[in-house]
């Protein structure tokens, strides 16, 4: 069961943060589909931490964003909230959009984080395998292109409203960081990150290109990646079990 409370960051800004589970603390950052959509994952990883999910700035309110005007903004925003979390250094696990921020935190303030997991991260960019530029697909493909099975209505045929929905509102959030590229400098930066990598990509990611997995690896200090068959972009709701089973191993490793 996820529990909500509302922390207090400074200069009149709050965020949201979601908590379920119990043992050592780790955070989670969702990507386009908000905390609720991944409790798959979340729960699974609750079996064994403390998971920490705060609702990223605009996802609840777009005002939250009025202050937030960059990828830089943005990192501090998280550095700030690991300071209201008590979290000296922190786990670290994020996912497409939520992955970037981990990254771009991990660079910013690189002896906050000690472990990094990313799963299907968006943040770099290749004019041979490029990011699928998701504000020039229909809503209503958006899921087709995102997951391995789509969402589906009782009936079986038609898209799950609901889903497209929070798929949409997601988008509007995240626009000003993916749009026309989501390529903010973040290779420039990736060498600055001190921690333990795992990358964690579905094969057929159909959104994010697995070949991206390897640009990460190359970019960063000391990272790996493991490939999910048959994997799409929704890794963390579709092959949450694959998924936990991979973060675990990680992080027992670098424990």
């Amino acid at each position: 069961m996820l529990n909500s409370t509302t922390v207090e960051l400074g200069a009149g800004r709050t965020q949201l943060v979601y908590r379920t589970g119990d043992g050592p603390p780790i955070v989670w950052l969702h990507g386009l589909n908000g905390v609720e959509a991944d409790e798959p994952i979340i729960t699974l990883l609750a079996a064994r931490h403390t998971v920490l999910a705060p609702l990223a700035p605009g996802f609840n309110d777009l005002d939250e964003l009025l202050e937030i005007r960059d990828i830089h903004d943005l990192a501090l925003h998280y550095d700030d909230l690991l300071d209201a979390l008590e979290l000296e250094t922190a786990t670290l696990l994020g996912h497409s959009f939520g992955a970037m921020i981990a990254a771009e935190l991990a660079a910013h303030s690189p002896r906050r984080v000690e472990r990094l997991v990313l799963i299907s991260p968006l943040g770099l960019w290749s004019d041979a395998y490029p990011v699928t530029d998701v504000f020039a697909v229909p809503s209503t493909e958006m899921p087709r292109l995102l997951y391995r099975t789509p969402p589906q209505s009782t009936n079986g045929v038609s898209t799950d409203v609901e889903s497209v929905v929070t798929l949409v509102k997601g988008m509007t959030t995240v626009a000003r960081f993916l749009w026309p590229i989501p390529d903010r400098g973040l290779a420039r930066r990736l060498y600055r990150v001190r921690a333990p990598t795992l990358i964690i990509h579905g094969a057929d990611d159909a959104f994010v290109p697995a070949a991206y997995a390897d640009d990460f690896v190359k970019a960063l200090p000391n990272a790996r990646a493991e490939i999910i068959p048959g994997g799409a972009h929704m890794l963390p709701i579709e092959d949450a079990d694959a998924v936990e089973k991979a973060v675990r191993g990680f992080l027992e490793a670098h424990s």
